[in-house]
């Protein structure tokens, strides 16, 4: 029997002494065992042992063996040198694990074992013990063979940075990226996200450890959208983003140690046609086609350029009749309101005297105030819904005049195309859209016209029919049937 303990201190058992130390349990058995030259002072209870944790302490730290200005913390491994730097030290819980030949099967193959730790959704640490297959016996003939095999497995959790992984499940951590991360973001941001949670990633990933998700089974995950589902290019780019995103929160805060999203792979963009954009003439014709105030909102959403989640939240006090300016302050979606999605705070939307009078026109009409919508609903409160205004009329009226079909966002493609096609700076066409960088107008939003492409074909296909003509003027005949097959017979 080891040093006899007061009564009166706290008792605690070799699993609890352990995690209170962050030591193993076989260290503990080993240093009370019969016969251990310095024995860890515990009480005996029965063929149970008890232990004082502040006596175990003071025993533990009168024995380190500390070199001169090196000061050894007693959590962690940490060692600060001098007062300052921190040195990273040999981890205390290292383990080799073992392994054992099962050959009670037809093909002998080798079965390692380890603890591993995991952190409870309380936060708690637990320990288990796990078993992984290592290999055949034919690839792994010596014990040897199978014990560095396994060691490539611990050196992971040998590491001095190694962290334990958490035992919640995805659908746990999605609760919790709700009431940390995504209550942050905005309105429109949310309802896709939530969308996205509850169609696609929760039905997948639900039950499924978040630690054990790896780039594999994310892979797995995009496969079935693209194949069995038929999700198009851009529906598997947003899922992968908005995955991606998540995990992201989960390392920030230390849930797992790495994003396994990022080197998962999208298939190859499918082939489909291009929107095909209105005209300046099908537009006047809609626009002739609408009453008020739907002739002026696809007026305006074609010669401003703005989002429909913008264009539908201006107040008349938002134009400037001195500058000829719309400014952008808020937007709205699905009645709420929120900031517009831009980096800088009121973007200006430039108007010329004859943009400034219409709106002017349809004010008076209206007979409203300047703290009055533009655009308002029944309820005085908030301003119409933009998709309900394009699914109930202006669309129904686009079928009925015999027009293509028109959306918000081909307005904006159709208005940034016709300033990209007269030249104008690409950053001056940014601002107007509102767009953090210009590389997004000329990928997604400027398309080519017909106009312009006919002077490109005739930019370049000038340059050699001057060639051509020079030939001619020399005696240059084309090739004709005859003559060429006479000249292809006379090549090597």
């Amino acid at each position: 029997m080891g040093p006899n303990l007061n009564s009166e201190h706290q008792s605690l058992t070799i699993k609890q002494l352990a995690t209170a130390l962050n030591i193993s349990t076989n260290w503990i058995y080993k240093q009370t065992a019969p016969g251990c030259p310095d024995p860890l002072p515990y009480l005996a209870i029965g063929r149970g042992k008890r232990f004082d944790l502040e006596r175990v302490r003071q025993h533990l730290e009168s024995r380190q063996n500390t070199r001169a200005n090196v000061t050894l913390s007693t959590t962690g491994g940490i060692a600060r040198v001098n007062g300052k730097a921190i040195r990273r030290m040999t981890r205390r819980r290292f383990q080799n694990g073992y392994v054992r030949l099962r050959e009670d099967r037809k093909q002998p193959w080798w079965e390692g074992f380890y603890w591993s730790d995991s952190i409870q959704v309380d936060g708690e640490i637990t320990r288990k013990r796990k078993s992984v297959k290592l290999g055949l016996q034919e690839d792994l003939p010596t014990k040897r063979a199978a014990l560095r095999k396994l060691s490539e497995i611990l050196s992971e959790i040998n590491d001095t940075n190694y962290r334990p992984k958490s035992a919640m499940s995805f659908r746990t951590f999605i609760g919790r990226y709700r009431e940390l991360k995504l209550e942050t973001k905005k309105g429109t941001t949310q309802h896709g996200y939530e969308n996205n949670i509850r169609k696609h990633y929760v039905p997948f990933f639900g039950d499924v450890p978040l630690a054990e998700i790896d780039t594999e089974l994310v892979q797995a995950f995009i496969n079935q959208k693209a194949t069995k589902e038929k999700k198009s290019f851009n529906t598997l780019k947003n899922l992968k983003w908005g995955l991606s995103s998540i995990f992201a929160a989960g390392v920030k805060f230390g849930y797992i140690k790495e994003n396994p999203v990022r080197n998962a792979d999208l298939p190859p963009k499918e082939i489909r046609e291009e929107d095909k954009l209105p005209t300046a003439e099908h537009l006047d014709t809609l626009i002739a086609g609408l009453e008020e105030p739907y002739s002026t909102m696809v007026w305006l959403h074609a010669v401003a350029i703005p989002r429909p989640s913008e264009g539908f939240a201006f107040k008349w006090s938002d134009l400037n009749t001195e500058t000829n300016q719309l400014m952008v302050v808020r937007a709205v979606n699905r009645g709420k309101f929120h900031t517009p999605k831009y980096h800088r705070v009121n973007r200006p939307v430039q108007l010329t005297p004859g943009d400034v009078q219409r709106l002017l026109t349809l004010k008076k009409l209206m007979n409203a105030s300047d703290s009055d919508w533009i655009f308002p609903s029944q309820n005085p409160e908030a301003p119409m819904r933009h998709e309900d205004v394009l699914s109930r009329k202006i669309q129904p009226k686009a079928r009925e005049l015999g027009l293509p079909h028109v959306t918000w966002r081909l307005l904006r493609k159709w208005g940034s195309t016709h300033l990209i096609a007269n030249r104008l700076p690409v950053n001056a066409v940014q601002e107007r859209l509102g767009h953090s960088r210009p590389d997004i107008v000329l990928i997604h939003y400027a398309k080519l016209l017909d106009e312009s492409a006919v002077a490109a074909a005739t930019t370049v296909s000038s340059k050699l029919s001057a060639r051509s003509a020079q030939l001619e003027n020399a005696g240059f005949k084309p090739l004709g049937s005859q003559t060429a097959a006479s000249f292809f017979a006379c090549l090597p």
